[in-house]
């Protein structure tokens, strides 16, 4: 296979991860429900179990609301999207397109 000269490919993992979160954004706007398998990870358990504590080691940051009470109590996609190191970190909710989330506290 050639490549064009000068052009640095993306590890295989990012271009994989890249290309799932366009799958699913195409899914989730039109409500298809499609026959191809995407890479997903469930968390299941009762009430303060630890749920949101484990994705949250997964990703490797705190984002998700805390406290005594249900604080997640719906389902949540999740998608991890590559940045610049230069770039702040910010999190984006598919209900309010285009508002970005800095402050994770």
């Amino acid at each position: 296979m050639a490549m064009a000269v000068g052009v640095v490919a993306a590890p295989l993992g990012l271009s994989v991860i890249s290309l799932v979160n366009r799958l699913q954004d195409i899914f989730s706007r039109v409500g298809s429900h499609s026959s191809i398998d995407l890479p997903q990870v469930a968390v299941v358990g009762s009430q303060s179990n630890g749920k949101s504590s484990v994705l949250e080691a997964l990703v490797g940051r705190d984002f998700l609301p805390r406290g005594n009470d249900i604080c997640t109590r719906r389902s949540l996609v999740l998608q991890l999207v590559q940045i610049k190191p230069s770039q702040d970190e910010f999190g984006e909710f598919l209900h309010l397109p285009g508002r970005k989330f800095h402050d994770f506290s």
